[in-house]
């Protein structure tokens, strides 16, 4: 399905392609037609034209729109008409359901023409994307009453800061959660690989201060709190995995950092070590000293949660250094997992972001399997997308992470693409 002016192009869940700031209209049945502009940040919202702006779709229609996708004329009929987001920023429900999947292959060429058909594999893919988003929609949304999601590369940008409309999503989910009134969202919580305070510091000075008034998990699941800030779990590695590891990088001459809590630690202040800090938001990392001498890691008298280890040399460390990283866990009753290119990270074995996101979970009488929205981007969201009851994958997100989760948003955290999920799949309104 596809409807076309010479520059703008809608495919599968009205995906709008633009290439310049213009409007056009689509026209689906029996339905009114509604012109399609283009806001002037980048986001698409929908009006209804001048002759019915009083007669918005509700829940049932809008699912009813993306069910006659195969019957979508090519009438076209072009509006002026712009619309803003509503009061707390984010898009309205109706908005939002005109976002879509990335399911189908975002490079593929815009025809320029007004008689398009999707046929073969790409039509099976259009088919499949809306039949998922109408079942997600209908069966499961309804139920949802928490909100858990990764920070790095899902709620921040590739700069490190959020996004406009991901920033307002966020308030509005730690808005309702802490209401007094009855609201759809009860809970929203970080799930992430970060510590605590570099979480809080990362999503800066609005939501920051907050997530220490929510539950959260840290450190890969490693350290969660609830929102009285009362440990739910915490573990830590064996001291005989934290030697192996620091002879590992000594081998090779890479950098590593142990957590405990918001402290971390390495033995060298390397290029990578300090970018932890001065980039991704993380605490300033310490050399461990004994009486003004360098010490290991593994002598750390109050032992640590994680390893990362570094390495800029991308390659090297997925085909060399993961292999002997990995083998060294089954050795030493650890785990590998990874957020991010440069970084691998050992745990204690048996515990993951999805553990921690469990853990939590049963702590605030949550089902994470019928009633928690999750969001991610990376290897390490993995579990906690599969065990979610809406599982959402933005943009960005790297192969395993997509294949695990219900849903890939076309936008990525770039785009706010977290905080159109929320109000895809989180919010009533």
């Amino acid at each position: 399905m596809a409807v076309i002016n010479p520059t703008l192009l809608i495919y599968g869940s009205f995906t709008l392609y633009h290439i310049t700031p213009h409007t056009f209209a689509f026209v689906g049945s029996n339905l009114p037609i509604k012109s399609v502009p283009i806001y002037e940040n980048g986001w698409r919202f929908v009006p209804l034209n001048a002759a019915d702006k009083g007669d918005l779709y509700n829940q049932d229609e809008l699912l009813d729109l993306l069910s006659l996708h195969k019957a979508i004329s090519d009438g076209n009929e072009l509006h002026d008409d712009v619309v803003t987001p509503n009061e707390e920023g984010i898009p309205e429900i109706h908005d939002l359901v005109l976002q879509t999947l990335d399911d189908i292959d975002s490079s593929a060429s815009i025809p320029q023409s007004f008689d398009v058909k999707l046929e073969g594999e790409t039509q099976s893919q259009l088919d499949e994307s809306m039949n998922t988003l109408m079942a997600l929609l209908r069966d499961k949304k309804p139920s949802i009453r928490a909100i858990a999601s990764d920070v790095d590369g899902t709620l921040l940008s590739s700069g490190q800061e959020l996004h406009p409309i991901t920033l307002d999503a966020v308030l509005k989910a730690i808005y309702q959660s802490k209401s007094d009134t009855e609201e759809k969202i009860q809970h929203f919580f970080a799930a992430t690989g970060k510590s605590r305070a570099g979480a809080a510091g990362s999503l800066g000075p609005i939501i920051g201060p907050l997530l220490y008034q929510c539950p959260g998990v840290y450190i890969q699941g490693l350290y969660c709190v609830d929102g009285d800030n009362n440990v739910l779990f915490e573990k830590k590695l064996p001291q005989s995995a934290i030697e192996a590891a620091e002879n590992l990088v000594d081998e090779y001459g890479i950098s590593i950092i142990g957590y405990d809590g918001d402290d971390l630690y390495t033995t060298e202040l390397t290029s990578a070590v300090v970018e932890l800090s001065e980039y991704y938001g993380e605490p300033t990392v310490k050399q461990l000293t004994e009486d003004g001498v360098i010490i290991n890691l593994a002598n750390y008298e109050h032992g640590l949660h994680k390893l990362l280890v570094m390495d800029e040399d991308v390659e090297q460390l997925s085909n060399v250094i993961r292999p002997k990283l990995e083998q060294l866990a089954i050795e030493h009753d650890a785990t590998v997992t990874q957020a991010i290119p440069t970084m691998l990270e050992l745990l204690p074995k048996g515990c993951s972001k999805a553990f921690g996101v469990q853990k939590v979970c049963e702590a605030l009488g949550i089902n994470a399997e019928t009633e928690l929205l999750a969001l991610g981007d990376a290897e390490n969201d993995v579990g906690m997308l599969q065990m979610a009851a809406v599982g959402v994958a933005v943009g960005n997100a790297c192969p395993q992470a997509r294949d695990a989760a219900d849903f890939v948003i076309k936008e990525r955290n770039d785009e706010g693409g977290a905080g159109l999920a929320m109000g895809l799949f989180g919010f009533d309104d």
